[in-house]
């Protein structure tokens, strides 16, 4: 994507501008280690010029840039050059790093969010016979995260097992939705099962950073979230906030018919003694010894 852009804007950009495409082409490893003082002064410009050949790109600033940056790197960067990459960012505070990158995140989820998109998504999720769900390693939790509440209100939920997708995929009813997700590093795994999916006529939908990602290719409809990860962890805030926003649009698109579901499922709940009863206690009043504040 920036490789694109760049290209795109290559005649508008001033001399010192270029040289700090070309250095972000040329070395983008490097480039990705780097504050924005850091390559201006690596490419013999000011930083004014670094930040201003952001803004010609069409982003707010330099943390976008170097998120753009990042994203050319990600899915071949190891755990261990993820982890060095976030110990050199030059941020004073680890708590404040952590939480600012999610904040960024969430902050592009709600200027990018392309609603008409979710809401069409959800209506093909209302008119599937079936909806099988593909997440790999850390984007497991995902796949899991949204099949347990989409299993709340829509039939025939299937969260992938790894051991028998292409069983599941044979007996899958025609215009079912498969859905994988995956973020940098790509699950070969989940690659493969939506190019099986959507080779075998089935309806393919890709939950994934950007429309360059390897599971676009073979994905019918494609949903986009920004998507930074935080040292050698995957940060997924805020991803399974567009996973919401997806079951939230499904809960609407049922209507009345979603209430009485949930009715029949909070009687069994009860019934069960699914959840602890709810239990009222004075401040100050002891539990086992123990004093409740």
């Amino acid at each position: 994507m920036l490789r694109e852009q760049i290209a795109a804007k290559i005649n508008e950009l001033s001399p010192g501008q270029r040289k700090v495409a070309y250095f972000i082409l040329e070395k983008p490893r490097e480039a990705a280690f780097l504050t924005a003082s850091q390559l201006g002064t690596q490419v013999g410009v000011s930083e004014a010029t670094v930040i201003r050949f952001a803004h010609t790109l069409g982003l707010s600033g330099y943390q976008e840039l170097h998120q753009a940056i990042s994203h050319m790197l990600i899915d071949h960067l190891t755990t261990l050059e993820r982890m060095e990459k976030y110990r050199t960012s030059g941020e004073k505070s680890l708590f404040d790093t952590a939480i600012g990158k999610d904040i960024n995140s969430m902050r592009l989820v709600q200027s990018r969010l392309d609603e008409k998109a979710i809401r069409n998504l959800a209506a093909l999720f209302t008119q599937a016979p079936a909806i099988y769900i593909a997440g790999y390693r850390s984007s497991y939790t995902l796949a899991y995260y949204l099949s347990f509440y989409l299993s709340w209100i829509l039939p025939n939920i299937k969260l992938m097992p790894l051991d028998m997708s292409y069983e599941l995929l044979v007996n899958a009813p025609p215009e079912s939705i498969v859905t994988g997700i995956s973020f940098p590093r790509y699950s070969t795994w989940t690659l493969k099962v939506l190019r099986y999916a959507r080779g075998n006529n089935l309806q393919t939908v890709a939950i994934t950073d950007e429309y360059t990602s390897p599971l676009a290719t073979y994905a019918l409809h494609v949903v986009t979230i920004p998507y930074t990860p935080i040292s050698f962890i995957d940060s997924f805030a805020a991803p399974i906030s567009v996973l919401n926003c997806i079951i939230l649009s499904i809960a609407q698109e049922l209507g009345d018919t979603l209430s009485s579901r949930l009715e029949i499922l909070e009687r069994y709940w009860e019934e069960n003694n699914l959840y602890v009863p709810p239990t009222f206690k004075k401040r100050g009043e002891s539990t086992s010894g123990k004093i409740v504040l």
